[in-house]
């Protein structure tokens, strides 16, 4: 292979990956969406949980021009000091985590800015959630501790928007800033559990883009 060949790769990569990305852009399909930001909780219990970095990823389909409906799974670790010791304990268990998983779905509407690229959406939502308590239990005889975790389980209910943009980039198709606030049957230390979450994320096309990308990897190859 000399130096003509690996321009004419490059050349044809990006052209295909141009291609998917427009493509995704104005289709109706299947996407992935994933995001970076932090849970921040709310109320009684804001001193119990505390927010780490935290990760959001679903997968949505537009319907219509403007309507989306969007599975989310999120697992996540959140910081955890009890406040309220437990009726069979004289400990207090703090400075570690806490597991926090969500499955839920959402439904929200999509409104352009006029003709530019940006976009702004409202939603809201409904799913299952579980966190998890970490206990410790220390046997006097045998002089030794173990870590078990109880979890409340429940259901969760939600609302947010989203402030975007349709890009040209050939990986980050859409760019958005996600804020909600979210509120739940699970009662730990007997407080509801609450939350309002930020998030930093992105949108990629999943479907129609099999075909396109074989049909430039076989120029690519044709070039050999």
């Amino acid at each position: 292979m000399n130096k003509f060949y690996h321009i004419k790769m490059v050349t044809c990569a990006f052209a295909s990956f141009s291609f998917v990305s427009a493509h995704a852009q104005h289709d109706h399909k299947l996407h992935l969406t994933t995001g970076i930001g932090f849970n921040n909780i709310q109320g009684k219990l804001k001193n119990t949980f505390r927010s780490a970095v935290a990760f959001n990823s679903g997968f949505e389909r537009s319907f219509g021009k403007h309507w989306y409906g969007q599975l989310e799974v999120n697992f996540n670790t959140l910081k955890y000091d009890q406040q309220v010791r437990d009726d069979n304990s004289a400990f207090l268990f703090q400075n570690t985590s806490s597991s926090f998983f969500q499955i839920g779905a959402n439904w929200g509407c999509d409104a352009h800015l006029g003709k530019s690229p940006w976009f702004v959406s409202a939603y809201g939502g409904t799913g299952f959630l579980s966190l998890g308590k970490p206990r410790i239990n220390i046997d006097e005889v045998t002089n030794i501790a173990t870590q078990k975790i109880i979890r409340g389980n429940g259901i969760f209910g939600k609302v947010g928007g989203r402030l975007g943009l349709n890009t040209k980039s050939p990986t980050f198709h859409t760019l958005y800033i996600d804020g909600s606030w979210m509120t739940s049957s699970v009662r730990p230390e007997g407080s509801g559990f609450r939350n309002v979450a930020v998030f930093a994320g992105m949108r990629m096309a999943m479907v129609n883009e099999n075909k396109a990308v074989k049909k430039q990897a076989k120029k690519l190859m044709n070039l050999r």
